[in-house]
């Protein structure tokens, strides 16, 4: 995102963890689905879908991953990815004017951590109270100019845009990644205002979200494919969030160290029976 596109722009609270939180609707912690939530579509047709690129694809992983691994075990919060977020209850019975958003990563708290087809806002009882949307060739103009419109309508708290700075006209790199965060003001319907960049204790420079306790930082080191991706901090533990590849590499590690004391086991227990054959023979002898 260059910083033309950038300046026009520029212009709750996290649950404890181990603490149950309280529903704050009559509709709060529904475990089953809703019957619009049955109804509605959950997908686009195979004409309207866009895929993603590889760098919007592993932004989205990242910063959904690391969240549900950082709220894993948690019943009271939702992480979603990718999904139709329906807003408006007329429509499209009566209203074609306010068709569902579809964040590409948005976090709820208060509402049941089950499976859904998409979020609907009235059975919920309640808007997402973050959301994350990766910028795309194909999207940067919705995303920047329309999106931050949609999400104070709905009366989203917290919303975040990222720019991988890829483009599909011009080789990469051509820009640097791009991330801002604004919170939302005068409830829903108000104005988003930009969260201002800040330097961490570690050296680490991200955007403070309120709403999630966590900041969002890009990473400025790591292989070069995926120099510049995205990652979680969390402020209160001084630390990176974990993300599926470390998960993943930690389990390896773990599976490799458990061959490894099964070998040296199974290489202890014959050479304790070598010495006990040995012990027997002598004593006959």
């Amino acid at each position: 995102m260059t910083e033309a596109t950038l300046d026009p722009l520029r212009t709750s609270r996290a649950p404890t963890a181990g603490a149950p939180q309280q529903a704050v609707n009559g509709a709060a912690l529904r475990w089953t689905p809703g019957p619009d939530e049955r109804r509605l579509p959950s997908s686009e047709s195979e004409e309207e879908h866009v895929p993603q690129n590889t760098a919007q694809g592993v932004a989205i992983e990242e910063g959904a991953g690391a969240l549900r691994l950082h709220w894993r075990g948690r019943r009271d919060v939702f992480v979603g990815s990718d999904q139709f977020l329906y807003w408006d209850p007329a429509y499209p019975r009566t209203n074609t004017e306010n068709p569902p958003a579809a964040p590409d990563v948005y976090v709820a708290f208060d509402v049941a951590n089950r499976h859904r087809s998409s979020y609907v806002v009235w059975e919920e009882g309640k808007p997402p109270d973050f959301v994350l949307e990766i910028v795309s060739p194909s999207s940067r103009r919705r995303d920047v100019k329309e999106k931050p419109g949609v999400y104070a309508k709905i009366g989203v708290p917290e919303f975040f845009l990222y720019d991988p700075g890829d483009d599909d006209e011009q080789p990469l790199p051509h820009v640097p990644p791009a991330l801002v965060g604004f919170e939302l003001r005068g409830g829903r319907g108000g104005e988003y205002r930009p969260l201002l960049e800040e330097e961490l204790p570690s050296g680490v420079v991200g955007i403070r979200s309120k709403v999630l306790g966590l900041c969002l930082c890009i990473s400025r080191t790591g292989p070069e494919p995926l120099d510049g991706s995205l990652r979680w901090y969390d402020p209160a533990a001084g630390e990176f969030l974990r993300n599926y590849h470390q998960t993943t590499d930690d389990n390896h590690r773990l599976a490799d160290a458990r061959r490894e004391a099964e070998a040296r086991a199974e290489a202890s227990a014959a050479r304790v029976a070598e010495l006990e054959a040995l012990v027997e023979q002598m004593r006959r002898g």
